[in-house]
């Protein structure tokens, strides 16, 4: 029964100079020899059949050979293949989990390039949510090559390309993601509940977890080890009423003589919470157009933006298009574009209906306001705007789901500790260089509690390692959902500000995507200058190498007459503003309302000031979910922070 974690199987990447730890398991208290390219070792399997080799440093290089055998029998198992360099853990959700194939526009180079970088090498680990610890992960590290590099995730690849360009080292990347997961799931049980937030929580999940009925409840998918999609089925099934029939069009609210004048009224694109709708369930929205002379009989191109979940597209009550079926949640940001037959278009007036269902969270017609138009096909590039005021009722609604509250328990990933047991244990003690981590929008609903949460993921996970304070590079959120240059009420603001004072608590570099992200698109498809610029962060911080591995992040502010000028580490040679003049900051006096304020470069800070703020005693930049007009960068051509200045109340 002697076996190696798979960690260890043939094509691995081992951690250049640093002490390499090599686990399995064989009988109780049997003597184990191993050899890792000629050096050997011995260890001595405990009560429970586990062995750890601590094989000694090693320059980068290989192939290897590792071997283990146990003396009394002399079964062996052997494993070829293996270099040594530098290792990192990619991990987060899904924008760290997004893959080369899903990047059009770079798989077909990604894939001839694959083929002549052999030291590229990735394993990914399986995505599992059963709430018992695993040992070992079912997985095999694979060779860059074009059969399976379209697989990989696209950020750790690209991060391993830019290391391995620079470094000239093989460089293995272990990566272990999964889609609209939160912190918590990563974080060990004994870390959380030190987390005076969520200690009560986790008890009260644990007591349902181990109730006597809990687990006879369960489906076969929520029982099953490995994770399938009908997991995550099953614990909606368990929580949510079936999916209503489509009552609306049999009632004629698809159809152009639907008399909708009963029906209320609001500007798209946005959320149902932004109608002062708290609900799940259905709301159709109903938009009177006018088609000009000229495009009758020509098919036209109708783009919604993205639809929170699944849809039904209506035109002049025939269906168009539809997206998303049961309880899939894959398409809740995904922009739709359908087209209208050219028999359906008629000059004069007509109607688009589209019927939006969502079972959990949040729906809504949300996104870029310019990705909602229609257009002859073939000359989208000049459309008739959609975005403003629709028609919209709830068809059929019950009391919001939080899924991640009511259905906790095996299946469900984002579970308290269930991804740390299920897809971060099994790697420890792995040698290893640091981590990368993109994560953070599915915290979004509670930003206050995002700092301590990663603060303590990564002391917990650093003390576990038990390698020291190992780097850890997040990526700043990128931007995303309609442009502003500036909104309170938004929420990216604060988990960007919860990221970057978590990563400068822990001595950390931190990956701006700010100017990277697609306003429609929570999954923006620029990945290779993202995992370049975390390539950049590591060449800084992990290799001390002599570069800039940061945007500017600020640093202090001083009063001076009636401006602020605030002062920015990670400059490089300088301060600059790309495009025409400094944008995106605001300022505010002691009464808390922030005005867009005047910049200025001064010496390699930044002077604000506005004309409506007298007695100024604060300074916020690039404060929105996607503030697309800021555009302060250092001499390296990365991105400056988002900040503030004050600790006004939300």
């Amino acid at each position: 029964m002697l076996k190696l974690s798979k960690l260890f199987g043939n094509h691995a990447v081992l951690q250049r100079n640093r002490a390499i730890p090599v686990w399995g398991w064989t009988e109780p208290f049997e003597i184990v020899e191993g050899s890792l390219g000629g050096v050997p070792a011995v260890a001595r399997a405990g009560d429970d059949g586990r062995f750890v080799f601590r094989f000694p440093p090693r320059p980068a290089g290989g192939p290897l050979k590792l071997e283990v055998r146990v003396k009394s029998s002399g079964e062996t198992v052997a494993y070829s293949d293996i270099l040594v360099g530098e290792v990192w853990i990619a991990s987060g959700q899904s924008n760290m989990e997004l893959k080369i194939e899903e990047l059009p526009s770079k798989c077909e180079a990604v894939r001839a390039e694959a083929g002549k970088l052999p030291q590229l090498r990735m394993l990914t680990v399986p995505q599992r949510a059963q709430p018992v610890p695993m040992a070992d992960v079912a997985a095999d590290w694979q060779v860059a090559g074009p059969e399976c590099v379209a697989g990989w995730s696209a950020v750790g690849y690209f991060f391993a390309r830019k290391l391995h360009r620079e470094l000239n080292v093989p460089v293995g990347i272990v990566s272990s993601n999964w889609g609209g997961t939160v912190a918590e799931a990563w974080t060990s049980r004994e870390t959380l509940v030190r987390n005076p937030d969520f200690a009560a929580r986790v008890e009260a999940y644990e007591r349902n977890l181990n109730a006597p009925g809990m687990w006879e409840s369960l489906s076969a998918e929520e029982l099953s080890v490995e994770h399938c999609p009908g997991g995550e089925l099953a614990w909606f099934r368990r929580i949510l009423p079936p999916e209503p029939e489509n009552r609306g069009v049999t009632d004629g609210w698809a159809s152009p003589e639907f008399d909708d004048s009963g029906w209320r009224t609001g500007k798209l694109p946005c959320f149902w919470k932004d109608l002062g709708l708290d609900i799940n369930g259905v709301v159709w929205f109903r938009r009177e157009i006018e088609i000009p002379a000229a495009w009758q009989g020509s098919e036209l191109v109708l783009s919604l933006c993205a639809i929170d979940k699944h849809d039904v597209t209506y035109f002049n009550g025939v269906e168009i298009g539809r997206t998303g079926q049961g309880y899939e949640t894959k398409h809740w940001a995904v922009p739709r574009c359908y087209r209208i037959p050219a028999e359906l278009v008629k000059a004069g007036r007509a109607v688009i209906a589209v019927r939006n269902y969502s079972f959990v969270y949040n729906g809504g017609l949300h996104g870029a306001a310019d990705k909602m138009w229609i257009a002859p096909a073939g000359e989208e590039r000049a459309p008739v705007a959609l975005g403003g005021v629709w028609k919209f009722k709830p068809e059929f609604e019950y009391p919001r789901v939080d899924a991640l509250k009511e259905a906790m328990g095996p299946g469900n990933p984002n579970s308290y500790c269930m991804l740390f047991d299920n897809m971060i244990r099994p790697l420890i003690p792995m040698a290893m260089r640091g981590v990368i981590w993109y994560q953070g929008e599915s915290n979004e609903s509670a930003p206050e509690y995002y700092e301590r949460l990663m603060r303590d993921l990564i002391a917990d996970w650093r003390f576990r390692w038990g390698q020291g304070d190992f780097p850890f590079l997040q990526v700043l959120l990128a931007g995303f959902r309609n442009p502003a240059d500036y909104d309170d009420a938004a929420a990216w603001p604060y988990i960007r500000e919860a990221q970057s004072r978590a990563a400068q608590a822990t001595g950390n570099l931190a990956a701006s995507a700010l100017d990277l992200g697609e306003a429609a698109d929570i999954h923006p498809r620029r990945k290779a200058e993202v995992g370049e610029r975390l390539a950049l962060a590591a060449l800084e911080q992990a290799y001390r190498q002599p570069v800039i591995g940061s945007g500017p992040v600020y640093r202090e502010m001083v009063r001076e007459a009636e401006a602020i000028r605030v002062w920015f580490d990670h400059i490089g040679s300088g301060l600059t503003a790309h495009g025409t003049g400094l944008k995106g900051f605001v300022i505010a006096g002691a009464d808390g309302v922030f005005k867009e304020a005047e910049a200025q470069i001064v010496e390699n800070s930044v002077r604000v000031s506005s004309p409506e703020v007298s007695d100024p005693v604060a300074v916020r930049y690039a404060w929105a979910d996607n503030p697309e007009e800021a555009n302060l960068y250092n001499s390296a051509g990365l991105p400056a922070t988002p900040f503030r200045t004050d600790r006004f109340p939300r």
